[in-house]
């Protein structure tokens, strides 16, 4: 019971207090809404254009599957959205929108320092990312609804052209083109060395003219061989015949390619066939008649005659074959000699072919040279490429226009000052009443004095009752 009647007994106290001091508590109330609101309606509007843009940066998938990292955990780990959001609110960025639109004639017409215009532009650009994804909300606050549009859409673009020249690498890739373009000039001029050179040697293909040589010094070289060996025979041979004849047996002897031709071999077969015949006919004579009976004297005579026939033959048989030796060796030197001119000319050949094949490596080496400068300038394209297009841009939202502005909020505004201005007076009153200490009441009296009030007295002149 003793609770419930200090509560009653606060409650009235407040309410006494507010209907004491109610015509501060009014005053105070109806200051701040009218300063409020006057306030309010006298204030610029500001336009607010907002712009969203997807950001997608493109990963290397084979690198994370080769290393086995996580996609979404390296982009947690660099958390790389921050430097595209530097990027925009970069000053190259801010200091070509400002010049293109010409804000310093326009929204900073007051501001004479640059930095000065390019602290309140960066401070009025503001730039968010939306949570879990890849989206920037991007805003800028105007005094001019169409010019606040154009802002955001011009930092967009002027965004994505920083961006292609913040990591465009085009010296690499010029210096591979300046060295790509030495080393074709020096291709060029070894290929038209070696061509003046086919055609100073009259070379037409290495390959196709060195089996030539080779075929014709292999043939030469077996014709040789032949002819050689064929009159080492015919050396031999007539060496035999000689011996034969040296040693009076002229009536046999080997046969030679030369008498090995068919009318002398038939003739002198017949020869020794009439000899035989002679010798026969004279020996069986010989058992009956002495050697001078004229029957046995004539086939003497007729054998002896078929024996110089025969020495004949046999003697132009030597004659031929010492005279195709001879040929044979006049053939073999002519062999000879081509076989030692085409060495000359195989060996001359080889010193073209030598010269020739290191104006080939050279060439060779500078192809290999140029084919790799041809493949590192490619890299470095790609490279280029990668670095310029790593990042996928596109606008979700262009900036539209606004139609409302965004400062003041009047509603807001108005509802702000209402709550102000009524907590504003009630703490006035409460102030004005805890430095107040008039006794309105005889409760009053009672709190402040300890003591039971046993009567009042009212009085028309004297209200109110005080305390020494």
């Amino acid at each position: 019971m003793p609770e419930m009647k200090n509560r009653a007994t606060s409650l009235r106290t407040f309410l006494n207090i507010i209907f004491k001091r109610k015509y501060i508590i009014i005053s105070v109330f109806a200051s701040v809404v009218a300063t409020v609101t006057v306030g309010t309606l006298l204030m610029k509007p500001v336009y607010q254009a907002n712009s969203k843009i997807l950001i997608e940066r493109e990963m290397d998938s084979e690198k994370s599957l080769l290393f086995r990292m996580n996609l979404s955990l390296m982009y947690e780990k660099h958390d790389w959205l921050k430097s595209e959001i530097e990027m925009i609110k970069s000053t190259p960025v801010a200091l070509k929108i400002i010049e293109n639109l010409k804000l310093d004639q326009t929204d900073f017409k007051g501001v004479k320092q640059q930095s000065q215009i390019l602290a309140t532009f960066q401070n009025r650009l503001k730039i968010e990312s939306t949570k879990d994804s890849n989206v920037l909300d991007l805003s800028y606050e105007s005094g001019n609804a169409s010019q606040a549009a154009e802002v955001v859409n011009k930092v967009v673009n002027a965004y994505v052209e920083f961006r292609l020249h913040l990591f465009s690498d085009s010296e690499q890739y010029q210096f591979f083109s300046d060295q790509i373009r030495v080393a074709e000039e020096k291709l060029r001029e070894l290929e038209t060395r070696q061509a003046q050179f086919k055609q100073n040697q009259e070379i037409i293909s290495l390959e196709a003219q060195s089996d030539i040589l080779l075929t014709k010094i292999a043939d030469y070289e077996k014709a040789l061989t032949e002819v050689r060996t064929k009159r080492i025979g015919k050396e031999a041979m007539l060496t035999v015949i000689k011996q034969q004849l040296a040693s009076g047996d002229k009536a046999n002897f080997p046969v030679t390619e030369t008498s090995n031709s068919l009318s002398r071999e038939k003739h002198i077969a017949r020869l020794r066939g009439e000899l035989l015949d002679l010798e026969l006919k004279r020996d069986q004579l010989l058992q009956k008649f002495t050697p001078e009976y004229e029957e046995v004297a004539d086939l003497e005579q007729a054998i002896i005659s078929t024996r110089k026939r025969i020495e004949t033959e046999i003697d132009e048989i030597v004659t031929l074959e010492e005279t195709s030796i001879r040929a044979m060796k006049a053939e073999e030197q002519a062999l000879q000699s081509t076989v030692d001119e085409l060495n000359e000319q195989i060996k001359a050949f080889a010193m073209k072919e030598y010269e020739l094949t290191q104006l080939s490596r050279g060439i060779e080496d500078n192809r290999e040279v140029y084919s790799m400068l041809l493949k590192q300038r490619e890299e470095a394209r790609i490279s280029q490429a990668k670095l310029e297009r790593g990042v996928k841009i596109k606008v979700v939202s262009p900036a539209l226009t606004p139609s409302q502005p965004t400062k003041p909020n009047k509603r807001l505004n108005v509802l702000l000052a209402i709550i102000l201005g009524f907590v504003s007076g009630l703490g006035l009153a409460f102030f004005i009443e805890y430095f107040d200490h008039t006794v309105n009441s005889p409760d009053e009296l009672e709190e402040q004095l300890d003591l039971p009030v046993w009567g009042v007295i009212k009085s028309v002149e004297f209200e109110k009752i005080t305390t020494n």
